[in-house]
């Protein structure tokens, strides 16, 4: 996926050609006003509103106590980013093609990622210090009981949601699979939907504290703790168990460095079955000399909030196969943009 702006007409599209407008200046200050934007739908209770039906920007402004110009240009904004849509008769609804993310209601609402996105933003404040001094935020060292931790969890949750079936449906257990362990696994939405999709299978999420304490709420609201079970400790020190059929490990590796990665693989080699299955989800970045997508902000996202990198698949398989695993296959997840899936065994 790339990040880019779009003309609005012919004289627009000759200036973007000829490089006659300063494109730098437009991601810089469009981009903050946009995500801004967009968080704001949220806090404010825009979308929650909308979801019940259309309004115009003085009826919303009475409901949210809110006042009104600012509602007015707030309305016109969330217009501009096509996040809500202006109708003849001046009432404002959420777009057809945003509905399903925006919609409190929608299975597929995406709210708590925006909501969190002002953890993200603070964190964002710091980037250049990070970049000089080289000392990550270190998002993983909050307090068990730091309420961003479910700020956190939560929003990882949204994402889970739109692309298990899909990641589920790509791991091969081994016949009669019974137990799963989902390392820092957090929400374990993943372990649960593998789990429903084979009987007799159970799943342990192990993962920190205050990750664990969240994910374990989501479960049981779920109704499948009989399912998944979460368990606290640091995944890089903590026993992992007897015998598994499967271990996940998903969105993991960027927050650890090459020599923590294969350290780590080679102490789940102990706790996998001969047979059984090691699953990789990661956001892999292409190579260096020629990236073409925004995987590389993600890769600076990594290192403000963790101190590591977005790696590239050579360097993964390369994490893999020192450990001693030989991969059966690799594939892009279509519901997640730039995330790829690993299935790996014992070599």
């Amino acid at each position: 996926m790339r990040l880019g702006l779009k003309a609005d007409n012919l004289l627009e599209r000759v200036a973007d050609w000829f490089n006659l407008a300063p494109q730098p200046l437009a991601h810089a200050f469009f981009g903050m006003m946009a995500s801004r934007t967009l968080m704001a739908g949220v806090r404010l209770g825009v979308y929650q509103a909308l979801a019940d039906g259309a309004a115009t920007s003085e009826a919303l402004a009475t409901r949210l106590k809110l006042s009104a110009e600012g509602t007015r240009s707030l309305m016109e904004a969330l217009v501009a980013c096509e996040a809500v849509e202006r109708q003849r008769d001046g009432r404002y609804r959420l777009a057809s093609r945003s509905k399903r993310w925006l919609d409190p209601r929608s299975p597929q609402y995406v709210g708590a990622f925006l909501e969190f996105n002002y953890a993200q933003w603070d964190w964002w404040t710091g980037l250049e210090g990070v970049v000089r001094s080289g000392e990550a935020v270190d998002i993983h060292d909050f307090a068990p009981d730091d309420p961003r931790w479910r700020d956190y969890i939560h929003a990882m949750h949204q994402l889970a949601r739109l692309a298990a079936p899909e990641v589920a449906g790509a791991i091969p257990l081994p016949r009669g699979a019974r137990n799963l362990l989902d390392l820092g696994g957090a929400h374990g939405w993943y372990a649960a939907e593998l789990c429903q999709r084979h009987r007799g299978l159970r799943a342990t999420v192990l993962d920190l504290e205050g990750s664990a304490r969240v994910g374990r709420d989501i479960i049981a609201s779920a109704g499948l703790s009989h399912l998944v079970t979460h368990q606290a400790g640091d995944i890089l020190t903590a026993d992992l168990g007897g015998i598994h059929d499967g271990v996940l490990l998903f969105q993991v590796m960027h927050h650890l460095t090459p020599a923590q990665n294969v350290a780590l693989l080679r102490r789940i080699r102990g706790a996998l079955a001969p047979k059984g299955t090691l699953a990789v989800l990661e956001y892999l970045r292409e190579d260096v000399q020629a990236p073409t997508s925004s995987a590389p902000l993600i890769g600076l996202h990594y290192f403000v909030t963790s101190g590591a990198a977005a790696y590239t698949p050579a360097e993964v398989e390369g994490f893999l196969d020192d450990a001693g695993y030989r991969i059966e296959s690799s594939r892009p997840i279509r519901h997640l943009p730039l995330q790829t899936l690993l299935i790996a065994r014992l070599d």
